[in-house]
């Protein structure tokens, strides 16, 4: 029997995680320096944690560069969420990442090879429905919204995708390679955008503050705990669980921002819809095709 301390370790992981668009927000810094210094943080941070656990390396030199290009997903996927945030609020944010889930699903046959569920179009069709109020009724919704949607997809994929690197290499590993694949990307896209200068906003202290609670304690160690709560609950739990990322996320900034994260009636409607489609499809994913979950 699983102890109520593991379903509390549980949730204060997913609790971490729905931290990170208020930090996000409360980060002054512009979405690619952000990334860039989250990036910085948590490689170091997470290296410092490999060699305290020694941890085996049995990687060869194609599979180091598969995981390094999946981690080009990863920092555009960290970038498209922050983008998002920047550009219009942390609800708005959320209200397209939400999709995340169902990307999951039907990216999951695509890269597992695994039987496609009809179910997935069915909830598809009726969360475009909960977007298309959002963006009927918020003017300044859209950007934010496909940005969001963007961060969903990129992290549905190299989610799914970690699910077949797993089975073969431990999860530090990936991570910290997908890490400085993300990196390089993001140096990269700095370059790139500096017409081939690479140059940073100055830090101030108070964001590094901020940066550090957001790559010390709400990547590496909310990642660090996850692998070690996997012991203990089965996937279809944890996607339950996860699920409640988007909603920590919004209350959080309503209760730290007030006014500017007040959206009118429309987009909580819209919202609404969203989120008991993404509360509702694990149990109907389970109920229907059990030989996915």
């Amino acid at each position: 029997m699983i102890s109520k301390n593991k379903y509390y370790q549980l949730h204060f992981i997913v609790l971490l995680w729905g931290f990170t668009p208020v930090l996000g927000k409360l980060i002054t810094l512009p979405a690619l320096d952000l990334v860039f210094w989250r990036l910085i943080l948590s490689i170091l941070s997470l290296g410092i944690y490999i060699l305290y656990k020694k941890f085996k390396y049995d990687l060869s030199t194609k599979e180091l560069f598969e995981i390094l290009l999946m981690g080009l997903l990863v920092g555009s996927h960290w970038y498209f969420f922050y983008h998002a945030i920047k550009v219009s609020n942390v609800s708005i944010a959320m209200a397209g990442f939400s999709t995340i889930t169902l990307f999951a699903s039907v990216l999951q046959p695509i890269l597992l090879k695994k039987k496609f569920f009809w179910g997935d179009a069915f909830y598809g069709i009726i969360i475009l429905i909960g977007l298309s109020i959002i963006l009927s009724f918020e003017g300044g919704a859209a950007l934010g919204v496909w940005y969001g949607i963007l961060a969903a997809f990129t992290g549905a994929f190299f989610g799914t995708y970690n699910g077949k690197l797993i089975e073969k290499h431990n999860s530090s590993y990936i991570t910290i390679l997908e890490f400085i694949g993300a990196l390089i990307f993001t140096i990269i896209v700095i370059i790139v955008q500096g017409n081939g200068n690479f140059t940073l906003q100055a830090v101030s202290n108070i964001d590094w503050l901020w940066l550090f609670i957001l790559s010390v304690i709400c990547t590496t160690l909310a990642f660090t705990m996850s692998v070690e709560i996997m012991k203990y609950f089965t996937p279809f739990t944890v996607i339950i669980t996860n699920n409640l990322e988007p909603v920590y996320g919004v209350v959080f900034s309503v209760l730290l921002f007030g006014k500017t994260e007040v959206m009118s009636k429309q987009f909580y409607i819209g919202a609404i819809i969203i989120l008991i489609c993404v509360f509702s499809y694990p149990f109907f994913k389970n109920k229907f095709d059990k030989s996915i979950l």
